[in-house]
């Protein structure tokens, strides 16, 4: 989704990780003094001991996400009646990508219950016009407004515009949150955010290479584009594989969303037919991990190179791991939740009351715990326990 003031938007984000984590995980780790013996002809090797480890390590924190999320209020409890008959303005990047239109979809359901107006606009992937959005949110003086899927670092003057205004402004899935940063690390301006903890999603997917290979060696290849996530992800993966001296990323890759359907599947079948021991495959967001899927089949390495990735919030990709076998993984979020919380933040801000917890809980989703699951309505993979915890919270009973 690239941002460009010239042309289509792209969350804009540092590559500079991609290049730190190729160095990082490229290299055996000095630090792991247990993991590793010499080897006559140089260079070390993991022993069956400290290989076993670090896969139960991987096990242990796959196990702590595979259960359907529970509710955890993000903050003190919320007199919603008062805010009765407010209008917030949810402007979208886009309305293509499911996760976007699910979160949007979440936002106005909670907005249907409280009785608060929720209007939209969309974003059409150009700044311009997002800006145009806020602007608009600024003239009509809204309660609120909720930034999905737009990166502020691309429209900081409008954030500043709506700051001015005193218009709060809660951004949603783009960034790492961080309770200590501007705009609970979603950037300058913001008055909180919702989204996952994309260090975590990354981190799962790194263990689920090390517990897929029993330890083996892993040579990953990651797919990424230009956003604030992807670093955060990449992030993940090299404080795993920090761990595992049998771990690296061989290469990497950028390619933008509006090349993912023409140019991924050759770009992965490359990367195969071209490093033989290339055996994991780590798009960055799971849409890019349908056509790496495509990829591995067409070089015929079904079997032998997998698919790991994140988000976790279309039918679509959840569909490719429960069918495997190249898919191998998909954690993720509910983006209906992500929209709930969006909507809490709303709420405390129009109150006065300070920013809530801005992390939307994860679930680790493979082809173990997709068995058998309609994916038609993903409240059969994430539940719904976040609309009575929210209701109860608000003051709805």
């Amino acid at each position: 989704m690239k941002l460009d003031r010239k042309g289509p938007l792209a969350i804009v984000g540092s590559l500079t990780a991609l290049s730190l984590l190729a160095a990082a995980c490229g290299s055996s780790s000095s630090s792991t003094s247990t993991t590793t013996t010499a080897k006559s002809g140089g260079g070390a090797t993991t022993t069956a001991a400290a290989k076993q480890d670090i896969v139960a390590q991987a096990k242990a924190e796959i196990a702590k996400y595979s259960a359907v999320p529970t509710f955890t209020a993000p903050g003190p409890a919320i007199d919603a009646a008062k805010l009765k008959g407010k209008t917030i303005l949810v402007v979208e990047h886009d309305t293509v990508a499911n996760a976007l239109v699910e979160i949007t979809k979440g936002i106005q359901s909670a907005g249907q219950l409280l009785g608060i107006t929720v209007d939209t606009f969309n974003g059409q992937s150009t700044v311009s016009t997002i800006e145009q959005g806020i602007q608009q949110g600024i003239n009509q003086k809204v309660g609120a407004i909720i930034l999905v899927g737009v990166a502020t670092s691309l429209v900081p003057s409008s954030v500043a515009a709506a700051d001015a205004a005193k218009i709060p402004v809660i951004g949603v899935i783009t960034g790492q949150p961080d309770t200590s940063a501007p705009g609970q690390g979603f950037g300058q301006g913001l008055y909180g955010a919702s989204g996952p903890s994309y260090e975590v999603l990354g981190r799962l997917v790194a263990d689920t290479a090390i517990v897929n290979s029993n330890g083996g060696a892993v040579n990953a290849a990651v797919i990424t584009f230009d956003n604030p996530i992807g670093p955060a992800v990449i992030k993940g993966v090299q404080s795993v594989f920090s761990s595992c001296p049998n771990c690296k990323v061989t290469t990497t890759q950028d390619i933008e969303p509006q090349n993912w359907p023409t140019k991924t599947a050759g770009a992965v079948s490359s990367m195969i037919l071209s490093n033989p021991s290339l055996n994991y495959i780590f798009p960055v967001a799971d849409t890019i991990g349908i056509f790496a899927t495509a990829g591995v089949s067409q070089a015929g390495a079904s079997g032998k190179v997998n698919v790991v990735s994140d988000d976790g919030s279309s039918p679509g990709t959840l569909g490719l791991v429960q069918k495997g076998p190249i898919f191998s993984a998909d954690p993720g979020y509910s983006a209906p939740w992500a929209g709930w919380e969006a909507m809490d933040q709303a709420l405390r801000a129009m109150s006065g009351m300070q920013p809530g917890s801005p992390f939307v809980p994860i679930r680790y989703l493979d082809k173990s715990n997709l068995a058998g699951v309609n994916l038609t309505d993903l409240t059969n993979v994430f539940g719904s326990a976040y609309v009575a915890g929210y209701k109860q919270l608000w003051g709805l009973g």
